[in-house]
């Protein structure tokens, strides 16, 4: 083999001191894990006592609070569970629940518009609790679609409100 060949020879073959790359996967600490599971067992906490508080009506002072309250128990904070929210909106359920945290200054300034997007997305996808409060949103004819709706799905708040409009049309004025 001449020396011309023989360095064509050794281009040819693979080099056996070039190491192969692999993808490296960095593991979360369990400790940043177990802060994320925690964060969300109390968001699943404070969506029951929203959801209930829903069903039966309760003002929006006293849900504001009580989810103030449940945070502050729970030795967290607003923006933590908000934060939370902005990163988890695959349900319904965590969307409505986001976009009340818009609408009554919870971990965030007052945004009625992206509480109104939020609000609107859900209702779209037939979610009563949001539909109820797209209907709180709207001064319109609107509003009593999503009463309508709602009531239609057995969300007793909105049954309330659509009854009270329909006394409401159907007796003349004094």
């Amino acid at each position: 083999m001449t020396a011309a060949t023989s360095s064509m020879a050794d281009i040819a073959k693979p080099s056996l001191g070039v190491m192969k790359r692999k993808s490296i996967i960095i593991p979360q600490p369990s400790s940043h894990r177990k802060l994320k599971d925690a964060i969300k067992k109390i968001v699943d906490e404070i969506l029951e006592l929203f959801i209930e508080a829903q069903q039966i009506g309760k003002d929006d002072n006293g849900t504001t609070k009580m989810i103030l309250d449940h945070i502050k128990k729970r030795n967290t904070n607003a923006v933590e569970v908000l934060e939370w929210l902005l990163n988890n909106q695959h349900t319904l359920q965590y969307k409505t629940l986001l976009g009340y945290f818009y609408l009554h200054d919870i971990g965030t300034e007052i945004d009625t518009r992206k509480a109104y997007v939020l609000y609107l997305a859900a209702a779209k996808k037939d979610y009563p609790i949001a539909q109820y409060l797209l209907g709180e949103c709207y001064s319109s004819d609107m509003a009593i679609h999503y009463y309508s709706k709602a009531s239609k799905l057995g969300h007793e708040s909105s049954q309330i409100v659509m009854n009270k409009l329909l006394k409401a049309t159907s007796s003349p004025p004094s």
